[in-house]
């Protein structure tokens, strides 16, 4: 048994003879000389002598030169198959074989533009090509993929898909991962939409087209392509607006009506303008002005067919040289009067005010706080306060502060004035303007609060608010300063000019 195992250990083990015969045989084999065969007729291998690399490369830029003259030259040609030449080097690069293609298809614009994504999504439900008789492929369920047949893995092919088909698969997979995770962005249901039925029996009548002009797709010219000019908006340094409101109520009730009451008409107009100056820069000048006329009936008024309710002109000019971010240095100056005589009450002839009585003038100096259009802060540490009476005859001067016998006051002290303008809808103005003045003995407050709610163009709704407390008026018999207050509700007609 050992001199069986010693002739087989000899019998299988490999002379140096046997190994030097079988390497003289073999030679390396070029990759290229092997895809060359592949592609071409010829089967031989060459063996690599020595690898020339820069031959290689200089081949390969000659051929990609030739490729793109022959495709610039044969667009409309079918797929074109150019061969290289047969290699020159030792290296044996057998041939190079460069297939070109171009599909060339024609898609409808309307498909790419029009996005249905872009709209209001509609669940339509699942597919009704359901299959329920879905056989389990066991063999899925182990390796965790399709099996791949041998045929698929030897010849490849490819899939050339269509435009539409590649958009419909990415518009249904976005609507399939909207269906998994984000269900909530459904509008509503296919099934709750309205049937088209209802309007195949409707007549549309519209006016015929006279001139129709079509574009030809091959043009220069395509509505698809044409850029969108957006002209920007050009503000210059004065900015101005304006508006005008009428608003009245009226009620007629006879003498011997069942329920008894009194007749009444009210009426109330406004006109307000803004022109105001900003050089975005250094420089902020506004100015505004407006004019209340408000008068009413009232019932038991045997004297005045007509009572004066709300009667004022104001005229408001600031300046503001910027000091530091959102703080100027300003100068303001407030102007306000009235035109038409008031009385003390029902069937008195006693006067309160009348034509330019009182005039109001306040001159401030300060710095002004502003954020962006909507609120204005300023302090004045001077303010100068002046008032003129064109009649102290009939009118008493008491009750603006001025002493019996004189016409006019003048005095300094220190003021504070906030303005808000605030913008909550489109339908919907808040102005809010808060005074204060005390001359370090008395003081005076006067807060204006308006609410301008718009029902369409034309049309509005006004509330206003003012209370004030002034205690730099004179008081006779040991009386104290309270609080006044005014009120306004009106529906009526507005316009805005900007």
């Amino acid at each position: 048994m050992f001199c069986l195992f010693v002739l087989n250990v000899f019998a299988t083990k490999p002379t140096n003879q046997h190994e030097k015969t079988k390497i003289a045989k073999l030679e390396i084999i070029n990759t290229d000389s092997i895809l060359g065969a592949m592609l071409g007729d010829s089967v031989e291998l060459t063996p690599i002598v020595k690898p020339q690399l820069a031959a290689k490369t200089e081949m390969v830029k000659t051929q990609i030169k030739q490729i793109t003259a022959h495709n610039e030259d044969s667009l409309s040609l079918p797929p074109v198959i150019l061969s290289a030449p047969p290699a020159i080097n030792k290296d044996s690069l057998a041939r190079l074989s460069l297939i070109l293609r171009k599909d060339q298809q024609h898609v409808d614009s309307l498909l790419i533009l029009g996005n249905p994504l872009l709209i209001d999504l509609v669940y339509t439900g699942l597919p009704y090509d359901f299959k329920w008789d879905i056989k389990p492929d066991f063999r899925v369920l182990y390796y965790g993929q399709e099996p791949t047949p041998l045929g698929k893995l030897m010849i490849r092919q490819d899939k050339h898909e269509t435009t539409e088909k590649i958009i419909a698969d990415l518009r249904q997979g976005a609507r399939d991962e909207i269906t998994r995770t984000a269900f909530y962005l459904y509008d509503t249901m296919f099934d709750d939409l309205p049937s088209p039925d209802i309007n195949k029996s409707r007549f549309i009548t519209d006016k015929h087209l006279t001139k129709v002009k079509f574009i030809d797709d091959d043009a220069e010219f395509s509505h698809y392509h044409r850029k969108l000019i957006v002209k920007p908006e050009r503000l210059g340094p004065w900015q101005y607006k304006a508006t005008a409101l009428a608003q009245f109520s009226e009620n007629v009730i006879s003498g011997n009506w069942y329920q008894g009451g009194n007749s009444n008409v009210a009426i109330l107009g406004i006109l307000t303008g803004q022109l105001n100056y900003d050089d975005k820069k250094k420089i902020q000048w506004d100015n505004s002005a407006e004019w209340h006329m408000g008068f009413n009936s009232v019932a038991g008024d045997t004297l005045h067919s007509l009572s004066t309710n709300d009667d004022v002109l104001k005229a408001t000019s600031k300046l503001g040289i910027k000091a530091s971010g959102n703080f100027y240095y300003s100068a303001s100056v407030d102007f306000s009067t009235q035109f038409f005589n008031s009385y003390n009450g029902v069937n008195s002839n006693v006067l309160k005010t009348s034509f330019l009585t009182p005039i109001r003038l306040n001159v401030g100096f300060g710095l002004d706080y502003k954020y962006k259009k909507i609120f204005s802060l300023m302090v004045s540490p001077i303010s100068f306060k002046y008032i003129y009476m064109s009649d102290n005859a009939h009118v008493d001067p008491n009750l603006f502060g001025i002493k019996a016998g004189e016409n006019s006051l003048s005095e300094v002290g220190s003021s504070l004035t906030s303005t808000l303008s605030y913008a909550v809808s489109h339908e919907i103005q808040l102005d809010s303007k808060l005074a204060f003045y005390t001359n370090y003995q008395s003081v005076q407050v006067d807060w204006e609060m308006v609410c301008n709610l718009t029902i369409n163009r034309f049309l509005s709704t006004r509330i206003s608010i003012n209370p004030r407390f002034d205690n730099t008026v004179i008081q006779t018999n040991g009386s104290k300063a309270k609080i006044q207050f005014k009120q306004f509700l009106s529906v009526g007609f507005s316009h805005k000019f900007q």
